[in-house]
């Protein structure tokens, strides 16, 4: 059997269940995450309920590290033995030095032969367009058509998520032009979202059982009777939030696929427990 056309390659902030990855022949690279002097590898070496338990019982603030250019040459070197091409997809620029290190691997192995995409986004934002170029992929796809599909999922994906408390983003320095919220009232619960490649503010909530019915009018506002749609539902040690989430939007919407679960533990290092995120893409010609 002769060599597959394209490999999909992302990292592991696309919070894509191992399962999913497998069963799709998608390749990650694991970033890091470092508790003191402990080092670990991102949904490798610790996964996300055991992350949790750690942060919860731990007054350490986690940090997080990208992967070096030697990890992803690795991956590429691996993935150029089974596919013509490589297509890899990654966290957003101005969220974490991962794409210079793609860069920096790629340049290790095949330059001609890897095409590396900046998302703009992370989580399963992200996870979402990898999932869909893979599918193009396993199909035949060409690198420039699986270019196409992701550039085009990403132009119909939004997501919104809420956290308990801007601390995490706060002390990690990802929280962008959300810094505004800083300061406001008690059990006033910060909606962000991601513009520009950066957490953005959307609005305040108040009060915890907001959250969810707001998170479903936001969609309904964002998209109408356009038709179907796919969503992710992540959540930070908050699986009832999602479940409850989960149950609210199949009621309002035509929901064909849904990925329900943890983000992971280097989205969780800025997240903080609590989260919940709401990703939906909106599905062409139906």
């Amino acid at each position: 059997m002769g060599k597959r056309r394209v490999l999909v390659v992302t990292d592991s902030t696309a919070d894509i269940p191992p399962e999913l990855r497998e069963r799709h022949g998608i390749r990650m690279v694991p970033l890091n995450v470092h508790f003191g002097d402990e080092v670990f590898k991102d949904q490798v070496t610790i996964q996300p309920d055991e992350f949790f338990d750690k942060l919860k019982g731990t007054d350490i603030l986690p940090r997080t590290s990208q992967p070096s250019p030697a990890d992803f040459a690795e991956v590429y070197r691996q993935g150029l033995e089974e596919a013509e091409e490589i297509v890899s997809v990654h966290i957003s620029a101005k969220l974490s030095g991962t794409l210079q290190s793609a860069e920096l691997g790629r340049k290790m192995v095949d330059e001609a032969r890897i095409r590396i995409v900046d998302s703009h986004v992370v989580s399963m934002v992200l996870g979402l367009a990898v999932l869909e170029a893979a599918r193009a992929a396993e199909k035949g796809a060409s690198a420039e058509e699986v270019l196409s599909v992701v550039d085009d999922c990403l132009a119909r994906t939004e997501v919104y998520f809420v956290v308990d408390t801007l601390e995490y983003l706060e002390k990690n320095g990802r929280i962008g032009r959300a810094q505004a919220f800083l300061g406001s009232l008690l059990n006033v619960k910060p909606v962000l979202s991601l513009g520009d490649g950066l957490v953005v503010p959307y609005e305040r909530i108040r009060g915890r059982r907001r959250v969810i019915p707001r998170l479903v009018e936001i969609a309904k506002e964002r998209i109408g009777d356009r038709g179907p749609i796919n969503m992710a539902i992540l959540h930070g040690a908050y699986p009832e939030g999602a479940a409850q989430l989960e149950a609210a939007m199949r009621n309002e919407f035509d929901v064909r696929e849904t990925h329900l679960g943890s983000v992971g533990p280097v989205v969780g290092c800025h997240t903080g427990p609590g989260v919940l995120a709401l990703a939906f893409s909106r599905l062409k010609g139906e």
